[in-house]
Order: structure tokens, then sequence, then C-alpha cells
């Protein structure tokens, strides 16, 4: 194995040729298609929120432990050390491939908390509320563990690419055997990044303490200890992002230089605005708020969109929840305008709201997490909370079935059998052409019509064109004119939450928690072993009834579509009291919230 010296040298220059993200294509989609919201749950959107939170499974770096839950996944990540010392094993792989860039990652788990901390009722009365926050934790973990010190923060682990030649691009294994035949046998730490006073990245470290804050409220009353814990992390990170400002954008650091391509930064004031919010929430400070404000002013050119880059509409939202200053409902309202009829952004003919062609669906979905809140702050029946949660359910409906299949893995009619997932087609205990030519490898990945060996249950795919097409094909990981069949952490995130939302809409009591009886993870292979040995009464891993504690009456809304307008929001988790914040003054110029 090289040493750490050399892996860092500057000759590894990653600026990849062969994996280059696509420009996106024209968007053509121009129809606006009239929905009726049904008045009962046209799917079991219970149960796409338990395979939700499957996916994550199998996108887990690191030491699973004796409770694995699928068969074809194990520990990896072996060599993934820092070189002080971090464990940089765990947290999550990004979509196909192992790589761990900072960015997308901690932007995941952060709404992975916020899913928790609005709909958390929901999750809990479908027994999915242990699961939701250990899922947070697996990555808020993570970046904890990425803390080096009072100055460096490891914000990337992984290569990509050296030049043109792919490194975890061009690997087709598991992630269970990298360490054996990665290209050039050359390890993660190789690429890894520190972020510092001289190499600063703003939008990682505001994400990072967004995760951590966030989380921190998900668990403030269950364990107190590890929330205060991840609380004086978030605000040190928050610290760091706000005193030296800067873009990984600018970065002259060679192992910065790859995700330029396939995770370009727009701003980081968004970021610092969304971190600075999560800690007036969780400390009511309002130094907090006032920074919040400072920021939103800086990022209000970009409310237009929700995703791993852009962070202000969810910054409105939080703030609106807290505080109930108009200021920020506006925000939300300025952002959702652009998404419903006569908006900006216009759907495809079968009704896909259509922003961009890469990751149409997750886009969609995240437009329908922010909507599907703030509907509920409003009150659901109110007149602009029915026509939120109509845009909402058009859009999560054609993702389950409504466009005539359903573009999440393992559900649905006509589900998609070849996502573009490396490890479900290639696992460590069924691996046919383990030890061949990685050149071998990805002709038969991409090319072969062999199904995924193992079911990635949950995925949401990356979506239609913006002509409605689909193709079932590996070869299809890039936007093409006719679909993305990649799969991502971020595509699933706000997804999770808007099953969540669609169950508290339609009420708990209509729906019966999902379980992984009768799903098939694997363990029935000659090749799996050591299957987890779940307790007698466990009833979420198990075909087990009667459990106490899946009892829909957990949820406080048993009954559709009558959750009440929230007066102050009050999370579930951490039982805060809301602090009315000093009152901005604000003016809507356009669709943009201007700050005076």
């Amino acid at each position: 194995m090289a040493p750490l010296s050399l892996w860092f040298a500057s000759s590894l220059l990653l600026t990849s040729v062969l994996a280059q993200e696509p420009t996106d294509l024209p968007n053509l989609a121009n129809s606006t298609v009239p929905y009726n919201l049904p008045s009962s749950a046209k799917y079991d959107y219970a149960e796409v929120l338990h395979k939700s939170f499957l996916f994550y499974h199998a996108q887990r770096s690191g030491k699973l432990g004796p409770n694995r839950r699928l068969a074809w996944r194990g520990d990896s990540c072996f060599v993934c050390s820092g070189p002080n010392g971090e464990d940089l094993s765990g947290g999550y792989y990004e979509a196909a491939n192992t790589m761990k860039w900072g960015l997308p990652l901690a932007y995941t788990v952060t709404q992975l908390a916020f899913n928790v901390y609005v709909f958390g009722d929901a999750m809990k009365a479908m027994n999915e509320i242990n699961e939701a926050k250990e899922g947070a934790k697996w990555g808020a973990d993570y970046l904890v563990n990425c803390i080096s010190g009072p100055e460096n923060f490891v914000g990337q682990l992984g290569v990509s690419a050296i030049n043109t030649t792919d490194i975890d691009f061009g690997y087709f294994g598991p992630p269970e055997e990298y360490e054996m035949w990665v290209p050039d046998k050359i390890m993660h730490p190789a690429g890894l990044a520190y972020i510092n006073s001289t190499n600063p990245s703003s939008e990682i470290l505001g994400e990072s303490a967004a995760t951590l804050t966030a989380t921190s409220l998900i668990y403030a009353d269950t364990d107190q200890t590890y929330s205060q814990t991840l609380l004086e992390h978030a605000k040190d990170l928050y610290t760091r992002a706000s005193t030296h400002l800067g873009s990984y954008m600018q970065s002259t650091h060679p192992n910065l230089q790859t995700v330029k391509t396939w995770y370009p930064s727009s701003i980081y004031t968004d970021e610092l605005a969304w971190s600075a919010a999560w800690l007036y929430v969780a400390t009511k400070d309002q130094t907090y708020l006032d920074q919040a404000n400072n920021w939103i002013r800086n990022a209000s050119a970009h409310n237009d969109e929700y995703s791993w880059d852009e962070k202000l509409p969810a910054v409105y939202l939080l703030l609106w929840m807290e505080t109930k200053n108009q200021t920020y409902a506006a925000g939300v309202e300025a952002f959702l305008s652009g998404f419903l009829p006569g908006g900006q952004w216009k759907q495809t003919a079968k009704g896909l709201v259509y922003q961009e062609g890469w990751g149409s669906l997750s886009y969609a979905a995240n437009a329908g997490f922010i909507a599907m809140a703030y509907a509920k702050t409003l009150g659901y029946q109110s007149t602009n909370g029915t026509k939120y949660v109509t845009f909402a359910a058009q859009q999560i409906n054609y993702m389950l079935g409504d466009c005539g299949r359903s573009w999440v893995v393992g559900f649905g009619n006509d589900s998609p059998l070849r996502p573009y997932h490396k490890s479900s087609y290639n696992s460590f205990i069924d691996y046919p052409m383990r030890g061949q030519s990685n050149d071998v490898q990805e002709n038969d990945f991409l090319n072969s019509n062999t199904t995924n060996r193992f079911i990635l249950y949950g995925a949401l795919e990356g979506g239609p064109a913006w002509n409605d097409t689909f193709k079932d094909d590996r070869s299809n990981y890039e936007y093409t004119d006719t679909c993305s069949n990649r799969v991502t952490q971020d595509y699933n995130a706000a997804f999770t939450g808007l099953n969540a939302a669609m169950v508290d809409y339609y009420g708990a009591s209509n729906f019966k928690p999902f379980t992984d009886c009768g799903l098939d993870l694997g363990w029935s292979h000659p090749n799996a072993s050591n299957p987890p040995q779940w307790p007698a009464d466990d009833c979420y891993h198990t075909c087990n009834t009667g459990c106490s504690n899946l009892a829909a009456s957990n949820s406080s809304n048993n009954n559709p579509h009558t959750t009440a307008p929230d007066t102050g929001h009050k999370s579930g988790a951490a039982g805060l009291a809301v602090g009315l914040g000093t009152a901005l003054v604000g003016t809507i110029v356009g669709s943009v919230v201007a700050f005076a």
C-alpha cells in the first residue's frame, strides 16, 4: 500500500474526461395537466416509505454489524482512514459508486432528519420512526468523524477519476471487494480533501452544520447527551463556514476538481442561511436568526430550486414554521408558484413538473415535500393547503404509477429491473465476473440485458425525459433523450419525506405499517451467511404481528385531511417552544423575497 504522502501528491489531478456529466438537453415540456386530488390514498405510501428507508441500507458504508438487513451487502471501506487517523469508513455511498462527496452527502442526511422533524408523527404511526432517526444518525456520525481538529474537515473521500482514467467510476464490482479490484489499486484516501481556512468551502461546512443541528433536534427527547454533542459540533462548523468564506468551486486542491463537474455548487450563502436557521431553531439565539436573514439577503435570487445545491426555499419554510413571520411564508409561496399552473416550470404530457432533466423526479419530489410541509402549517383543508397538496399528490402519484409505470424499484406496476447500481448487480455473494478486467465488467454491466441480481428496494430512479419516455437499461445512467435510471442518495431524501407526508394527509389509520415480511432481501441465496437474529417481538423486520407499537393511534392525525393549521411549529422530537423572532421588513419583488 502506498504511503498517504504519495496518495495526496499533486500529480493525482482529478479531472475526469471519461466520466463527465452530460449537459441537459433542451427542456421541451410545455403542458399543464389538470389533476383531481384523490379523496383516498391511491397508493400504499407506507410501503414506499418502508422501502425508501431500505434503499439507504444498500448505500451504507463501513461496518454494518450483526443486524444488516440485506444479505447482498456487507462491511466495506476497509482502507478509509484519514492521515490524522480519522475513521471515514461510515456514511453513505453517493450512487452506484463509492464516492463520498461532502455537499450532496450532508444534504441527504439533513433532509432525512428534516423528514422526521416535520412528519415524525406519521412515521411513528407506521412504526418507522426508529428507522428514520437511525438513518439520520448513520450519516451524522460520519460527518462528526470528518472533523479533524479545530482546523480541518474532510470534505471528500474517494477518487472518481485521475486525468482520463476512471478509478471509482471504472470499478464495477461490489464495495466489499473494492480494495481488491479497483483500477490501479487507488484507495479511497487518495481522494481525500480537507476543508480549512486556506481551502474553504462554506457550502460543505454550512450544510454539515445543518445536518448535525437537524439530527440533534430529532434526538433531543431520547438522547440528550448525543443531541448536545451534535449541536456543539454544528456551532463549530457554522463558525468555520461563516468565518472563512469560500466555495470549493474556486478551490485549487487537486482532489476537488472532478466534483465541480458532477456537483457544481451555485452559491454558498444559501447553506449558511440554512445552517444558521437550524441553529436558531435549536438554540433560540437571536444572533443566529439575524445572521440567517443576512445570508438570505445574499441568496435571494436563488429561490426557484430545492436540491443538494439550492436550499433557500427550505430556509424560508423552516423559519416560517418556527416564527410564523409572513415574510418567510411569502418566500415559500414564491418558490411554489413556479411549480403551479402558470408558473415557470411546465409539465410533461402525463403531469410531471419538469424542472431539470438530470434527476427530473427528484426535483419534483423536493418541491412536493416543501408543498406538503407548508400545507401542513396552513391546514390541509384550507384553500391554499389543498392547492399545494394537489400539486404534491400529482407528482408523487406520477412516480408511483400514474404515468403508466412505477419509477421506484421493487414497488408497483412494471417497476424498474435494471437500475444503474453496481452492488445490486455484482454483489459480493454473487459476482460471476470476479477477477476479470474492469473493462470487461463494464461492458457486461452496461450492455447486458441481465436484470440486477438483487432488488434495490425503494430506489427512486432519475426519471424520464420531457416526453415521459422510459428505458429499463443500465446504459441510461446519464440523462439522455430517453430517461435516466441512475439512483443516488439525494434522489430519495425528500422523496422519503413526501411519502410520510401523504400518510399524514390521508390519515395513519388508513394505512398498515409495512414490514420486511415477504421481501426478497437475498437471504435465500446459497452464498448468503450470518442472517440477523431479530428479537421474538420484532414486528418491523419479521412477519410477527400484534405488536402494540404498531397502533395507528400513535399518530396525531388518524382522520384524513383534518390536520389543523400550525399556530407554531413544535418538533415532535425536541418539543421546542416557538420563539417569535424580530419582525422583518420584507417585500415581494417578482418571485424573490427581499429583506430591507
